[in-house]
């Protein structure tokens, strides 16, 4: 059994946001990337990209797939997972991202 922790605007909540929004599943247990396996290619470390982003940025990208610089995420990001969280939910994760694991 997983107890969440308080929800708030804090990197141990963006975890846990990460756990059950799938995220850690493709990008690794502290989200620093996977690299290729027999059944995927390598997935990035969104962590450096993540910080060059504002939260605004970080939303909308999650919200619509494609990111800052009109670039869409490849077809294997599971955005629309993303898209479906609260804005309390994406401001917890982006702070999960922009923190040092």
């Amino acid at each position: 059994m997983v107890t969440a922790p308080p929800e708030g605007l804090t990197a141990e909540y963006g975890r846990y946001v990460a756990t059950f929004g799938e995220c850690r599943g493709c990008h690794g247990p502290d989200m620093t990337g996977a690299p290729a396996s027999a059944v995927s290619p390598a997935i990035p470390n969104p962590r450096p990209m993540v910080a060059t982003w504002t939260l605004e940025e970080f939303v909308q990208a999650m919200r619509t797939g494609v990111r800052p610089g009109d670039t869409p995420f490849a077809d294997l990001m599971p955005w629309q997972n993303a898209a479906q969280m609260s804005d309390a939910d994406l401001a917890a994760l982006y702070t999960y991202l922009t923190t040092a694991p």
